[in-house]
């Protein structure tokens, strides 16, 4: 790894996430005229701005940035309710990459997972022109979300330099700490936990139960990393066993089945090639009980819990007719799709699946894009493989198993994180491959 500094290590990071915390719990108070949580935003994207101006590595404005997609508290949504600070966020942010950019000279239009952004970017507008969906302020909103979305992933793809992997996972880290605690203050506020739970109301402001879910298993991920990597296993394995009983009480049956598949990878990867596994199991087993013990007494969420997974199960909640209409909608627009309105012409809604949402909005084009992204990043990750890329790409593997059942992949969250991982993926394989050149010669 590069050489590290106080700014890439977890007090600094836990210390960027406690100012977050506070943001999102008062979000939606006032102070000076103003909502806390757009103070926040206002305050932690001028932060960026300052640091693409005044620093070429990138790699410091990504705790802030992800931090500020897990501190919106607003719950009501709609366009007419989109906060002015967003807008802010996104022109300073834009504005500070293209500063960015002429400062340092930086050629963005490089990185081996360009072409597969760029030609789904390409895919949606032809997808909008040729349905007739192109002259609309949604479309006019999707337009620059893809342009800044490409913008992005050149951009971090060609700023991030060094070999930060483990700086990464510790941001990981850290934010699947703050989304645990999001969710249980959530209940806390709540007068009657156990209806909430029967009702499913979990909304944290910036998403719901699914979208939760799906960061949660990100960031589980890597807490796994270093339950392998620190001798100390018993602290990373009561605090992944806290995210995990967080994501329990999502009540996302998608992100908990899904999270159930992923455990088997996160399995492999801490007793492949570790000396110490009997060590490791009686550590697990000793968090288990722990944990277990802390749920006995509150056992009441628990049973709530249990009934409210049982009473549905394994039904699809209309998910199977949804595919069905994908399939029929992809068969009658083969080559470009029905478009961003495909499922419903009033507004965006989504086929709640990744390939099948693809398929059906973009046609082959959009199919043909998803293949090129696959591979892309199957080249990116496998060149020197090492336990850091090998956690990175379990995160992104348990995100996209729930993406069978929900969309995430399209989400702005999910896109910014993959490019960051993406970028940091990149930009340590550039050391691997000079270290191999100077072994050489």
């Amino acid at each position: 790894m590069t050489e590290e500094n106080f700014f890439t290590k977890l007090p600094y990071l836990i210390f960027i996430s406690l100012i977050t915390l506070t943001i999102w719990f008062f979000g939606q108070e006032e102070l000076g005229g103003f909502l806390i949580q757009d103070l926040g935003l206002y305050l932690f994207s001028t932060i960026v701005f300052i640091l693409l101006l005044s620093i070429k590595n990138t790699i410091h404005i990504v705790p802030f940035l992800l931090n500020m997609l897990f501190m919106i508290s607003q719950t009501n949504w709609d366009i007419d309710l989109i906060p002015n600070s967003m807008y802010y966020v996104i022109a300073l942010l834009i504005l500070g990459i293209i500063l960015h950019i002429v400062i340092y000279k930086t050629k963005f239009l490089r990185g081996k997972f360009f072409l597969g952004i760029s030609f789904l970017g390409v895919a949606v507008i032809i997808s909008m022109i040729v349905n007739n969906q192109a002259f609309s302020m949604l479309s006019l909103l999707l337009f620059l979300y893809i342009i800044f979305l490409i913008l992005l992933y050149g951009f971090f793809a060609n700023t991030v330099e060094g070999e930060f992997l483990v700086y990464l996972i510790r941001i990981f880290v850290v934010l699947g700490v703050l989304i645990s605690l999001e969710v249980a203050i959530f209940y806390m506020r709540e007068d009657d936990v156990i209806h909430a739970l029967e009702a499913k109301t979990l909304n944290l402001g910036w998403g719901i139960s699914n979208f939760i879910a799906t960061y949660l298993i990100m960031f589980i991920s890597s807490t796994v990393y270093f339950i392998k990597k620190y001798k100390l296993h018993i602290f990373w394995i009561v605090l992944a066993l806290f995210e995990f009983v967080m994501l329990l009480f999502t009540l996302s049956r998608a992100g908990i089945i899904a999270f159930l598949i992923t455990s088997l990878f996160l399995l492999l990867f801490m007793f492949i090639k570790y000396e110490h596994k009997w060590n490791l199991l009686l550590n697990i087993t000793i968090g288990v009980l722990i944990v277990s013990i802390m749920a006995y007494f509150t056992k009441a969420y628990f049973y709530a819990i249990w009934e409210r997974l049982e009473l549905y199960r394994l039904e699809d909640n209309g998910r199977i007719e949804i595919w069905k209409e994908a399939i029929a909608t992809f068969k009658t627009h083969l080559v470009f799709g029905g478009g961003v309105l495909a499922r419903q012409a009033d507004g965006l809604r989504m086929f709640h699946n990744t390939i099948l949402h693809i398929l059906a909005c973009f046609g082959i084009l959009g199919g043909i894009a998803l293949v090129i992204q696959f591979i892309s990043l199957l080249r990116i990750f496998f060149v020197s493989f090492t336990q850091e890329k090998a956690i990175l790409l379990i995160a992104l593997i348990g995100a996209n198993i729930h993406g069978m059942v929900d969309n995430i992949y399209l989400m702005p969250q999910y896109m910014t994180i993959m490019f960051i991982i993406i970028a940091f993926v990149e930009s340590a394989n550039k050391i691997d491959i000079l270290r191999k050149e100077l072994r050489i010669s």
